[in-house]
């Protein structure tokens, strides 16, 4: 067996890369160990050090992994490179001020400290959809801590998963520290279950995540787990419109609109309803579709057909709930897997389709009376990854963003990932945190240290 990796602009095969045969599974697993072993015991000076090479490496090559990002997922060459170049902030943040998330602290009025060390091999299993930045937010933080990584990236980025290994190896991590697992989902189950896996990481889909989760509690083992959203994006009457325009087709058509964290539900207040609706349809219809390799593309193509098609069936069966297609809505003729930017309204709130996540190029608008109203409706969803409040009151946004479910809200701007801050979910979009102090302590043993005089 193979993958197989397609231009998605195209089409076209780009390459097959072969499977690990079990007992390649079995070298690699044993590969993480003994490099967990000889990693977790170097000076934490070398594993800074190692992270600005590793900063350094990826800014050089910026846009070489730009264009392998391009032909394996369809993004924007622009986009594309400055998924890599967030990669490289985040290896230089947390060779600079990741030390300190790590600190022993002190329990006050004890002997007692808390020391956090490293844990050993983590298995990871990560998406297309942002291939480089999605696999080195979560490696950078467990090479500064000392465990090892074991990852199974997807089946159709292949090319970003071997140049990865070969990335870690080039700033001069060893054998083992990061180690690329090239099989099929039915494989994980087996390496969820090794004693040499200590814990698990999931970015994916909600019924993968749960899955792989029930395989880990039941191996003992820590399981961190983000697994996309269906972010609500309110706008309340007194908000800058025009901002919100701006920041809301940002959020919504970046990374060719395939991104968990992103505005995807617009809640906007009845009385600013036609204004906002007419700015975005046509902020939204100007965005250029087309060859992503061209400076000028705003929109490039779905990463694979299937994703194409659930992009229009779920269109489809948001019609027939009485929606309204303002803009968009058709795929082009032609090869690539493109849909144009859509804009909904109309949905009724009730509908199936208004519960699950859009993982393309659609936006929902939806109006609300009260303020009331707009919490409801923003917490009226399986998921709870982030959101986005719009509104020149400040102390209003603030209560509003209070009583949002979520791991992260924005106020008066869009939501994203940051090095510096911790990223995760709650509900149905995930349990844990990546990235930041927290992210940086959440796959380590937080040891009680008590010394008796």
């Amino acid at each position: 067996m193979s993958f197989e990796s397609r231009n998605p602009t195209t089409g076209e095969l780009i390459a097959t890369y072969p499977e690990h045969t079990p007992a390649e599974v079995e070298q690699r697993l044993q590969l993480a160990w003994n490099g967990w072993k000889t990693w977790s015991r170097a000076p934490l000076e070398e594993r800074k050090a190692f992270l600005v090479q590793l900063a350094e490496l990826l800014e050089a090559r910026a846009e070489d992994y730009g264009k392998l990002i391009v032909a394996e997922m369809g993004k924007p060459l622009g986009e594309a490179m400055g998924e890599v170049k967030k990669s490289a902030f985040g290896a230089r943040h947390f060779a600079g001020d990741g030390a300190a998330y790590l600190e022993t602290e002190t329990i006050p009025g004890t002997p007692g400290r808390i020391v956090y060390e490293p844990i050993g091999p983590v298995f990871a299993i990560m998406p297309w959809n942002l291939p480089f930045w999605q696999v080195l937010r979560f490696f950078i933080p467990q090479a500064l801590i000392g465990n090892s990584v074991v990852v199974k990236h997807a089946e159709t980025v292949q090319g970003c998963a071997l140049e990865m290994e070969n990335l870690v190896r080039d700033a001069g991590g060893p054998a083992g520290l990061y180690v690329n697992l090239s099989v099929q989902k039915e494989v994980a189950p087996q390496v969820i279950a090794d004693p040499r896996i200590r814990a698990v990481t999931v970015t994916g889909s909600v019924k993968a995540g749960r899955a792989v989760a029930e395989l880990a509690g039941k191996a003992g083992k820590k399981v961190v787990l983000e697994l996309g959203g269906s972010d609500p994006f309110v706008v309340l009457e007194d908000a800058d419109i025009a901002k919100a325009v701006h920041f809301g087709v940002m959020s919504r058509y970046s990374n060719n609109a395939q991104s968990c964290i992103a505005a995807k539900r617009f809640l906007v207040a009845a009385p600013v309803m036609d204004e906002f609706v007419q700015a975005f349809v046509a902020a939204a219809a100007a965005l250029k579709m087309g060859d992503p390799m061209l400076a000028d593309t705003k929109l490039g193509p779905q990463a694979r057909a299937d994703l194409r098609a659930a992009t229009e069936r779920q269109v489809a069966a948001a019609v027939a709930a009485g929606a309204k297609v303002v803009t968009g809505g058709k795929s082009p003729d032609g090869p690539g897997y493109f849909y144009p930017p859509t804009v909904l309204t109309g949905l009724p709130h009730d509908a199936a389709v208004a519960r699950e996540e859009f993982f393309g190029p659609v936006a929902l608008i939806f109006p609300f009376k009260t303020e009331e109203e707009a919490i409801q409706l923003a917490n009226d969803t399986e998921y709870g990854l982030a959101a986005t409040v719009f509104s020149k009151d400040m102390a209003r946004a603030r209560a509003v963003a209070a009583r949002i479910e979520c791991g992260a809200v924005f106020i008066n701007d869009f939501v994203r990932s940051d090095p510096r801050a911790p990223f995760g979910g709650m509900k149905g979009s995930g349990v844990g945190r990546e990235l930041g102090a927290l992210g940086a302590r959440e796959l380590t043993n937080a040891k009680l240290v008590w010394e008796g005089s």
